[in-house]
């Protein structure tokens, strides 16, 4: 079995040739799909919905409500508002990059700069909605609590977040994709099990790993809010 924990390069011949790695190119396809899904989907579908839902308008209006609840939830409805859609797109991000490897393609969060990105980004809106809600010097002074000698703990713990949360994604989707290559380089087992497994792997593998990531970032910015 061939494999690297690096993602391969690949070229581009339509943008002169340069060279992106195959992880980019998931994270740009998936990206892509979802805005063009949303656009159909505002154009052709939300100016006709009706008082009595079909069945795509119900299952849409299950998916928003479900994830605004569950926000809700962990932050409360002052910071859900505007929380909600950031992490029902992360979550459609790293569930449509999931699928691609049932197309053989490799899934961006085998990338640790892909979950660092996501990562630094809980990270900042930790700071921001906690700033919001409490002002900058209470955010400030909360590093210095409970006790002044206890600042550089609280500061490295707070930059171990974004860390955690990247390496954790990074571990289990990369851990699932070398188990389903292992699986497939051995000849007896490659039209049967890897078949099956794939749907553990790579679909149901996947909702678990954003429903994860989604709700340990709720909760490190519910902490921020505290």
């Amino acid at each position: 079995m061939d494999f690297s924990i690096e993602p391969e390069m690949m070229e581009i011949p339509l943008f002169g040739g340069i060279e992106v790695s195959e992880t980019l190119v998931s994270a740009v396809l998936a990206s892509f799909l979802i805005i063009i899904f949303a656009a159909i989907v505002r154009i052709f579908f939300i100016p006709k919905f009706k008082i009595i839902p079909s069945r795509f308008q119900l299952l849409l209006e299950m998916s928003v409500d479900a994830i605004y609840s569950y926000t809700s939830s962990k932050v409360g409805q002052w910071a859900s508002k505007t929380l909600s859609p950031y992490m029902f797109t992360v979550a459609l991000i790293i569930i449509v990059n999931g699928i691609f490897e049932l197309f053989g393609m490799r899934a961006a969060m085998t990338d640790i700069n892909f979950t660092l990105a996501l990562s630094l980004i809980t990270f900042v809106l930790i700071q921001v909605y906690s700033i919001k809600k409490k002002g900058i010097l209470k955010r400030l002074k909360s590093v210095f609590e409970p006790v002044f000698l206890l600042a550089p703990i609280n500061i490295v713990t707070s930059i171990a977040v974004p860390v955690s949360l990247s390496c954790r994604m990074f571990g289990n989707i990369l851990g699932g994709m070398i188990v389903m290559e292992l699986l497939y380089s051995v000849a007896i087992l490659k039209w049967a099990i890897p078949g099956v497994l794939a749907i553990y792997f790579t679909v149901f593998h996947t909702l678990m790993q954003a429903f994860i990531f989604i709700t340990l970032s709720l909760t490190f910015i519910n902490e921020g809010l505290e």
